[in-house]
């Protein structure tokens, strides 16, 4: 029978009360939940599935895949979740068409699944036999649930060849991809066994599962060789399976001989964890601090040997990064940002002639490391080594490609004015100048180069503006103590004012 009634006519409190006369139990309706009166008075709140719910389910797994792709695995997991433990096939579909909403959104808005990282990043994809790639990526789950399992010795960066190539079914790491996947299987299975007593097992598992399938590269592939930080939501399935493992007798029929045993591990994971969770963060606290560690331990991959060394260059310890340059070379030869860097340092040592065997090099080479938007670093750099060298259209040439893709750089200025005065173009020459002056107005020997283009140009009062202002900033500076001196007519017979190129270490003008 169905009754409804309004209470003290307000209509927004109605109650719809239905009642089953064979039970002897009613159902009970109100705006945000069913209400079920049982026999002996007993009462059992079930919600309400209502589409405000699954909008705001959407939208926060939208947000947890805008912060990582592992976030859009939420609906996916809920699905399989409604499957096995309650098995309500509606918001089984429901769940299963947000997942494909909200992933063909994701595709059409990022155009596509591709990653287009090198060889360096992403090794695997590039390897000619497919038994390499499928036992490497195979290899790499492993080596996720390793770090799942025991985090120990992490790295920033696995890059190429931190982790080596699995090429034979007889390599003695196929006993690691066996026993995890063998993890896997028994989870899962025990999970079912016990899920009418307790779902946590096996819920635990999915956790653990659903989210790393983005990670696997089964489906497409990753931009990343093994990234620690694929492994948070992961990480929540592994602490349900502890908690899961601990309530021995709610969830697994383990001999209570066992138990104590179980416990204790449980408790030496934990001690572990806390540990390394202490000991990881202590390394980030600074650059070097990480970089050294890590190279330290991943001596073989390459892009954390060359971190460490950029971090050495940048603190101008130039022979310290060169070490670290050529051991990272030595993993991986072809390396053109390697080599750039290798090249500056030699031009910081006025090592030019070495400079230009990497500078060949480069050109010879695939040019990994380098695009768009920093492909102008070499360019220039070639272009001041080759003024340097007496090239001086080459260096022109290389010049004004570099400084057409990064004006900023006031040395590289101050070179093309120099290439350009040298040969007779002083109008450009002083162009070029000026442009540097706006880049560094206080480079005393930028002010005395042009002071000499002022010469060449007849420009007496701007000549003597810019010398002075060259002396009042570095008055000690060799070359403009030349030009002083020969500007106020006290050089020797014959001796001629000079131009001067510089280049600054890393992160200075």
């Amino acid at each position: 029978s169905r009754s409804s009634s309004n209470s003290s006519g307000n209509s927004t409190n109605n109650t719809n009360n239905k009642s089953n006369s064979n039970s002897g139990s009613s159902y009970t309706f109100n705006n945000r939940s069913l209400v079920h009166n049982g026999q002996g008075g007993q009462t059992t709140v079930v919600p309400v599935w209502r589409w405000r719910t699954f909008v705001i389910i959407l939208l926060v797994t939208a947000a947890a895949g805008l912060c990582k792709e592992p976030g859009f695995t939420v609906l996916f997991y809920l699905a399989c979740a409604e499957l096995v433990v309650r098995g309500r096939p509606s918001k089984v579909i429901a769940f299963l068409f947000g997942f494909a909403l909200l992933g063909a959104l994701r595709t059409w808005y990022v155009g596509g699944t591709e990653a287009g990282f090198g060889y360096v990043d992403t090794p695997i994809r590039y390897m000619d036999s497919k038994l390499t790639r499928t036992l490497s990526y195979l290899h790499q789950h492993a080596y996720y649930a390793k770090l799942l399992i025991l985090p120990w010795h992490q790295s920033w960066d696995y890059s190429f060849d931190a982790i080596p190539m699995v090429e034979t079914l007889l390599d003695l790491r196929m006993q690691g991809i066996f026993a995890s996947y063998l993890a896997i299987f028994v989870g899962a299975t025990l999970g079912l066994r016990t899920c009418g007593r307790s779902p946590l097992l096996l819920l635990g598992v999915g956790f653990i599962v659903i989210p790393f399938v983005p990670a696997s590269n089964l489906f497409f592939l990753v931009g990343t060789t093994v990234g620690e930080r694929l492994l948070y939501p992961c990480t929540v399935g592994w602490s349900i399976v502890i908690a899961a493992t601990s309530d021995i007798k709610g969830s697994l029929p383990v001999p209570r001989r066992l138990r104590g045993c179980l416990l204790a591990v449980l408790s030496c994971l934990l001690c572990i964890y806390i540990w390394n969770s202490n000991v990881r963060m202590g390394h980030w606290k600074s650059t070097s601090t990480l970089f050294e560690t890590d190279a330290l331990h991943w001596s073989k991959s390459v892009k954390v040997l060359h971190s460490k060394a950029s971090e050495l260059q940048g603190r101008d310890d130039l022979d310290g990064a060169l070490e670290y340059y050529l051991k990272s070379l030595a993993v991986f030869d072809d390396q053109a940002i390697t080599d750039y860097c290798i090249a500056r340092i030699y031009l910081n040592l006025g090592r030019y002639s070495e400079a230009h065997t990497r500078f060949d090099k480069i050109l010879n080479g695939h040019g990994i490391g380098f695009h768009d938007g920093n492909d102008f670093l070499w360019m220039t750099d070639l272009g001041w080594l080759l003024v340097k060298m007496g090239a001086l259209d080459g260096g022109i040439h290389y010049l004004r490609e570099g400084l057409s893709r990064m004006p900023y750089s006031c040395y590289g200025w101050n070179a093309l004015g120099v290439a350009q005065a040298n040969l007779g173009q002083l109008e450009p020459a002083t162009q070029s100048l000026m442009q540097a002056l706006q880049c560094d107005p206080d480079s005393a020997t930028i002010w005395s180069n042009l002071a000499v283009v002022f010469l060449h140009r007849q420009q007496v009062p701007e000549l003597t503006e810019a010398i002075e202002k060259a002396r009042s900033l570095e008055p000690n500076l060799p070359i403009v103590q030349h030009n002083v001196r020969i500007f106020s007519g006290l050089g020797l017979p014959g001796e001629m004012p000079k131009m001067e190129l510089y280049i600054p270490l890393p992160g200075r003008r």
